[in-house]
């Protein structure tokens, strides 16, 4: 008897620490990515081709990385001006970290001197 006592404990306790990793499984999982949404209008080449020389460097921290540069084909509403720029990063706090700290938001007037452009950042869906 006490030996089925022990064995169905036992069973219990696999059980539920079964059900506590498959649970932190999921949550990984279900990690939520970030998008860094731009739509960038050049109004001085020399200066804006300066600020992207330096922008590559400032991502490899946070994980960011380019999905989207490019010219965007309008279908409804106002189309957009100049191109759009999707960077990618694992979550939202990766990109928040990399528009607000160093070396990236010292950059960000050099960017405001040579383009006019609209910055979002969106969480995505879980992946």
């Amino acid at each position: 008897m006490r030996h089925r006592m022990v064995v169905a404990l036992a069973v219990l306790a696999g059980v539920a620490l079964g059900a506590g990793v498959s649970q932190g499984l999921r949550a990984q999982s279900e990690k939520k990515p970030a998008y860094v949404v731009a739509e960038v209008e050049v109004t001085d080449a020399a200066a804006f081709q300066s600020y992207a020389a330096k922008v590559p460097p400032t991502l490899a921290p946070y994980y960011g990385r380019y999905i989207v540069r490019g010219k965007a084909e309008g279908k409804e509403g106002d189309p957009p001006r100049g191109t759009i720029v999707i960077l990618a990063f694992d979550s939202m706090a990766d990109a928040t970290k990399w528009y607000s700290t160093p070396p990236y938001k010292d950059l960000i007037p050099e960017r405001e001197k040579a383009a006019k452009s609209r910055v979002y950042i969106v969480e995505g869906l879980a992946q």
